[in-house]
């Protein structure tokens, strides 16, 4: 009975990844909707992701202590109730500024609903049936990729932009109910003193980290002495953490973490997870929009195809670990990630849809086939009571990977294409008698020097684009060094 209650309760708990997976992915596609209604300016509307990744990333911070002090299961419930409320006061909102309040909210609530569900997973299930309930749990987390981009498209051609919160009302609420019911937790309470000084500290260093990747090729990097502080800042307040962490009694994650070696593998491996699984899907409907003149809905429907292929990927990943092992299961995931991004280095403007297609769907099996296996490895030998704590903090580098690859991948787009043009105007500049002669230049209408033009931007997008995807590939293979954790002590 308690078996059945544990799945029924995963249900509910998947159901909660999926709501916080979901608007993330939805989110994106009602900027030009709210920036249209509010009349603000792109660089304004975007603070809308901004405030959202730094509450929520101070509140995956507060989970640990949070948890010790009130109950996990209580700071778990009050966390979906919390996002599923403030999601539909976002909806309410008649004022940008009152959106970004309720927002940063919904955020730091929203925390808990993919750091918490991980550590619940983890506990309810034995050693023999985790990769099961990981893999159940990852069906979950990669539901937003597939329901998002499809219904943020649909919300947005047939509704308003208020309706991308007030979707999560009946959702949040009857994952609430339903945990309430059947979840149950053995983690106990205890009184424990809040290291107040380290809380501040590494929110700071996050929130300046946060603004710092978001805003950074807005403001031109370190052209901005704004930038440049907020880096500085970041820096200074983690190394005060750091300090604050090793001379305190009370640190704000147990040092015990870091003597567990396949727990600390497994920070690097979620930092490159939230790495690597963004980017295709800013980089890929750039192409199918500028490149290949997808209209929006298909390029909705082809962004899920990824998310499917990782849903897939979670029926047989089990079975791979069993023979393979979690190590092994990794690098295999991730090579087929490799892979499929060196594919796409070669794409050009002809590329088939059925191409791009097949390349979305084992693209998204090999992100589920790596992730299961990190997270079944990463809680191998971690004691019961730190793993809402290491929970916290795993999802917390998995959140700054994400960050941190959205800013370098947009960036090298931005660089690259204006390169790449500049390489194309001087191949065809007046210099270049072979090429002035081949192309009649001389006889050049004003219309012609316009489509030459164009084609040479449409040209330089293209290899930037194949361009991000090399590095893209490449970035795995800089993190296999971190598979030395993995290895067991001989004894």
């Amino acid at each position: 009975m308690k078996f059945d209650k544990n799945i029924i309760s995963l249900f509910f708990i998947c159901l909660a990844t999926s709501l916080f997976t979901i608007d993330m992915g939805i989110i994106s596609l009602s900027l030009d909707e709210i920036e249209t209604y509010f009349s603000t300016t792109r660089s304004i509307t975007v603070w809308i992701i901004t405030i959202f990744s730094i509450s929520s990333a101070i509140g995956i911070i507060s989970l640990g202590f949070l948890s010790q002090i009130f109950g996990r299961k209580k700071i778990y419930l009050y966390g979906i109730l919390g996002f599923t409320i403030f999601s539909g006061l976002c909806g309410l909102s008649n004022s940008f500024e009152t959106l970004l309040l309720f927002r940063g909210l919904q955020g730091f609530f929203g925390s808990g609903l993919v750091a918490l569900s991980q550590a619940f997973v983890v506990d309810s299930f034995s050693l023999e049936k985790r990769s099961k309930a990981i893999s159940a749990w990852t069906f979950g987390l990669l539901a937003g990729p597939v329901i998002g981009p499809l219904l943020g498209g649909f919300i947005i051609d047939n509704f308003s932009w208020r309706w991308v919160f007030f979707i999560n009302l009946p959702l949040g609420l009857l994952a609430f109910f339903g945990l309430i019911a059947f979840l149950e937790d053995n983690m106990s309470r205890r009184k424990s003193k809040i290291n107040y000084t380290g809380f501040i500290f590494l929110s700071i260093s996050a929130g300046a980290l946060q603004i710092f990747l978001d805003r950074g090729e807005l403001e031109d990097w370190f052209d901005s002495n704004y930038i440049t502080f907020l880096l500085i800042l970041s820096i200074f307040t983690s190394l005060l953490f750091v300090y604050n962490s090793l001379t305190s009694k009370n640190p704000l994650f147990p040092l015990q973490l870091f003597k567990d070696r396949f727990y600390t593998g497994g920070m690097f491996f979620a930092f490159l997870f939230g790495f690597i699984l963004i980017p295709p899907f800013i980089l890929m409907p750039i192409f199918l929009t500028q490149i290949q003149d997808f209209p929006i809905y298909l390029v909705g429907l082809i962004l899920c195809i990824s998310g499917i292929g990782g849903m897939l990927g979670t029926f047989f990943t089990s079975k791979i670990i069993s023979h393979l092992g979690n190590v092994k299961t990794m690098l295999f995931g991730l090579s087929i990630y490799i892979v499929s991004n060196l594919e796409v280095t070669f794409w050009t403007e002809d590329i088939s849809t059925t191409q791009i297609v097949l390349n979305m769907i084992y693209r998204g099996i090999s992100i589920s086939i790596y992730y299961v296996a990190l997270a079944n490895i990463t809680y191998t030998t971690l004691p019961d009571k730190y793993r809402t704590h290491g929970a916290g903090l795993f999802q917390f580098f998995r959140t700054l990977g994400t960050g941190a690859a959205v800013a370098i991948f947009i960036t090298i787009l931005n660089r690259y294409q204006l390169y790449y043009f500049e390489e194309f105007r001087n191949l065809t500049s007046y210099s270049n008698f072979n090429i002035i002669t081949k192309l009649n230049m001389e006889d050049y209408s004003y219309q012609n020097f316009i489509s030459l033009y164009l084609e040479m931007s449409k040209q330089a997008k293209i290899k930037s684009f194949n361009t991000d995807f090399l590095f893209l590939s490449i970035s795995p293979l800089l993190f296999f060094p971190f598979f030395y954790f993995f290895k067991k002590k001989k004894i």
